[in-house]
């Protein structure tokens, strides 16, 4: 039994053969022939079964009829220590008794004596490709496993991170709630109680100073309209969407009567969707739309859908004072306020909560405008 090897490479061959001459000559082949190639040589079944114990290579070449312990005695005890090992037999037309047996075994291939070199290069060559196609794979799976996993845990790090600054928004505006009502009412009370012993200026301070304190206030709830939408889960039922439209014109129509405004709902718009939320949304878009339209006789809001390859949008436009179409991201940012000549109150949360809403529901929102004549505010659900 002896061992010959090349350079230390990943793929490794055993070769049992009890015929001197025949080993030596095979073996000569394969080194001469495939030098990335660890070899190990082995004079029998018994031999060959220990060396492949000790070092599992991947392809087995073995002659069929030793004494003994043959080669389908030796195959098979392989193929039970590790089924995947390829194993190319050599056989003579007299040992057709074992091909059942071979077959039975799970023996690749098969080569006749006398070795005709052409052949044994290309059953070599078809076991190695064999071999380093399944470790590709092997390696692609186990790659793609691992990102897998670590994809999974930036997605848990990434929902628990969200989960937490929500919870963070909220709490902080939360605890901000009472110090500011407590604030509010010692103003109230100084500007009650103690307006008479100030003198003008004293009496501005503390009005400016309620002014303040009421404008927090409001600040405050934004935050905390804006911390509960983005906490909210999303319950999906068919939905008509015309008809909540129909109702939030409705009440805004009744909120301010002096104002003539056309709105123009196109009638039968279902979507998929959390039927509180999207309201919501829908509150939020046409709020936006009816406030920035003020300058406008002729105000008009519509409501309507187009078709797009991917998914059916819907929007919201308006002939209103717009904004420049550069700026069509920062509206949906919280507290950012556009410089589109239009003197509104607010703090930017309509479009924010909107946008969280949309998300939640696996849509896409996006705005387009132009000053002076008007934005369209497009969603998908």
């Amino acid at each position: 039994m002896s061992i010959i090897t090349t350079d230390e490479q990943s793929v490794s061959l055993l070769y049992v053969e009890d015929e001197p001459d025949a080993q030596e000559m095979l073996s000569e082949i394969i080194r001469f022939k495939y030098p990335e190639l660890k070899l190990f040589v082995a004079n029998d079944g018994k031999a060959g079964l220990e060396m492949f114990k000790r070092h599992e290579p991947d392809i087995v070449i073995t002659d069929i009829n030793m004494p003994a312990f043959n080669g389908i005695e030796m195959a098979f005890e392989i193929k039970v220590l590790r089924s995947s090992t390829e194993i190319i037999a050599l056989t003579a037309h007299t040992d057709t008794q074992y091909l059942m047996r071979a077959i039975e075994i799970g023996i690749n291939n098969y080569i006749l004596k006398p070795i005709d070199v052409v052949q044994i290069y290309k059953v070599i060559d078809k076991t190695l490709a064999i071999i380093r196609s399944d470790r590709t794979i092997a390696r692609q799976n186990a790659e793609i496993r691992q990102l897998n996993t670590e994809l999974t845990k930036k997605t848990e790090d990434l929902e628990q991170a969200n989960a937490n600054l929500e919870s963070y928004d909220y709490s902080v505006a939360h605890d901000l709630r009472s110090p500011m009502v407590s604030i509010s009412g010692y103003s109230q009370m100084l500007i009650k109680e103690c307006a008479p012993q100030l003198d003008e200026e004293g009496k501005k301070c503390l009005v400016l100073i309620n002014k303040e304190i009421n404008r927090m206030n409001t600040f405050v709830g934004a935050m905390l309209k804006l911390a509960v939408h983005s906490r909210k889960h999303a319950d999906k039922f068919k939905t008509d969407l015309s008809s909540i439209a129909v109702e939030i014109s409705n009440n805004l129509q009744e909120s301010e009567p002096h104002r003539k405004v056309t709105f123009c709902i196109k009638e039968g718009l279902i979507g998929y969707c959390d039927p509180n939320l999207i309201r919501i949304v829908l509150e939020n878009l046409f709020g936006n739309a009816w406030k920035y339209s003020t300058t406008n006789e002729n105000a008009r809001i519509e409501f309507g859908t187009i078709h797009s390859e991917d998914d059916q949008v819907y929007f919201v436009r308006d002939n209103g004072s717009g904004f420049n179409n550069c700026d069509s991201e920062k509206i949906f940012t919280p507290f950012q306020r556009l410089q589109n000549g239009c003197n509104t109150e607010g703090f930017g949360i309509g479009l924010a909560s909107a946008r969280r809403i949309i998300v939640r529901h696996g849509g896409k929102i996006w705005a387009e405008g132009e000053e002076g004549k008007g934005a369209t505010i497009y969603f998908t659900l």
